[in-house]
């Protein structure tokens, strides 16, 4: 009887570690973003990027395909919703990009930079530029 819930146990175990590794696997894709844009504060170049949602700590991290640098943004959920193309929204104020969102198909919302909401002034409203997440 204990040898039957040991065996139990652990195949529940490995199935929830294997499952989160696929939910893992869907938020880490490539963005080629034709602008130079901002996270946390740092200037990135337009490039080709592979974009990674770390699971628990909510962290964006950007890697650059060209040179291997990579930034990160802590972030929060701060959407409910679901989308079926990824994507990561950028606000402009006509001088500079700045991350907005990020949004990754089968997570349960978009994600945006930690502070929460804030009061856009109307410098800061500007056009918002939608770049699209492909599948690695």
């Amino acid at each position: 009887m204990k040898t039957t819930l040991k065996n139990i146990a652990m195949t529940l175990g490995l199935t929830a570690v294997l499952g989160s590794a696929a939910l893992f696997a869907q938020t880490e894709s490539k963005a080629n973003i034709p602008f130079d844009f901002q996270i946390s504060g740092a200037t990135l170049p337009a490039g080709q990027y592979m974009v990674k949602l770390a699971g628990d700590t909510h962290a964006l991290v950007f890697r650059n395909m060209a040179t291997g640098h990579s930034s990160v943004m802590l972030t929060h959920p701060f959407q409910s919703g679901t989308v079926e193309k990824p994507k990561l929204v950028f606000r402009s104020n006509g001088e500079r990009y700045t991350l907005e969102s990020a949004w990754f198909a089968g997570t349960p919302g978009g994600y945006g930079p930690l502070g929460g909401k804030r009061d856009k002034t109307d410098k800061e409203r500007g056009l918002a530029a939608t770049v699209r997440l492909l599948q690695k």
